[in-house]
């Protein structure tokens, strides 16, 4: 098949479709009424001679062809995107996309580059669409790999293949309980370890091992996947559970949270800058990946 412009509006509709599994997220992205969608789809079809997905009453489901077909249609937009980039920053102006990827709650870190880096950026003469999209650990490592994300910062406790990590400060975390609970109120040395260990847990699915070598032997009776749902249990006054320090701060000043013996159950973790670990990202990439380095260096010494 010859590329020409309506192929890739095609291959557009298509790309939603398989990103969002299905019309709904698609319509919404694209602005397509479902019909339209439709015949897009089916248009494309016909062009390409094959099916790419099957659609109906069972849902919406890519074929086997049509995952091949969106894996290439990634790759093309990615080079497409990064042959835009390359020649606008000819022109002396960033031009193009930038997907960035975070953890959640980071935004109450006051030692993460993200917001400054952002600003700096936005300084320069760009043409460049932000988009910032927040998930665990592994969904940034998978999206990096997948070209959906063209970085990312956060905790990676597991560090992929084709997946490259540049440290860039560190993160404290500490343990704490809720108003109400029975440790809230009492000093350090007042909680022993047979206490801790009856204690009701509530760790980050993805943190667990960390967690578990940090406070030895405990009850781990809940499980989660991001700081907001944790530390719900926690303020509930039935769990304990590690958050970072900057996170609970709020809850701490506001009464409604605790640390538990700080000088024996703290933890640092490495917050770290993931690139994909193969091609050379683009000038829009390189540009911010530079702010983000500058800023970072300048905070380390605040």
């Amino acid at each position: 098949m010859n590329v020409d412009n309506i192929d890739l509006r095609l291959l557009r509709v298509f790309h939603a479709l398989a990103e969002h599994g299905g019309f709904a997220g698609a319509q919404a992205e694209l602005g397509l009424t479902p019909s339209t969608l439709s015949i897009h789809l089916s248009n494309l079809e016909q062009r390409l001679g094959m099916v790419l997905c099957e659609r109906g009453r069972g849902g919406f489901r890519l074929t086997d062809k049509g995952e091949r077909v969106h894996l290439a249609t990634k790759r093309l937009f990615t080079a497409l995107e990064g042959f835009r980039a390359e020649t606008a920053s000819l022109r002396g102006k960033l031009v193009g996309e930038l997907t960035i990827g975070l953890v959640d709650s980071t935004v109450t870190d006051q030692r993460s580059p993200i917001a400054a880096a952002i600003r700096r950026f936005e300084g320069r003469d760009n043409d460049v669409h932000l988009r910032l999209i927040v998930d665990r650990p592994a969904g940034l490592n998978h999206a990096l790999l997948d070209g959906r994300l063209n970085l990312a910062v956060g905790i990676f406790p597991r560090h992929v293949a084709g997946v490259e990590y540049e440290t860039l400060y560190t993160e404290r975390s500490l343990l704490y309980c809720g108003a109400g609970h029975e440790f809230f109120g009492k000093p350090g040395a007042g909680i022993d370890a047979l206490a801790i260990s009856r204690a009701r847990f509530v760790g980050r699915a993805y943190n667990l091992e960390r967690d578990f070598n940090a406070i030895g032997r405990v009850l781990h009776k809940a499980s989660v996947e991001n700081m907001e749902a944790q530390a719900h249990l926690i303020l509930s006054g039935s769990f304990i559970g590690f958050l970072p320090e900057h996170y609970a701060r709020g809850f701490a000043e506001a009464g409604r949270m605790q640390a538990i013996a700080p000088e024996r159950f703290e933890l640092t973790s490495e917050v770290a800058l993931a690139t994909p670990g193969v091609g050379k990202p683009n000038m829009v990439v390189r540009t911010f990946c530079d702010d983000l380095r500058q800023v970072n260096a300048a905070l380390a010494v605040c």
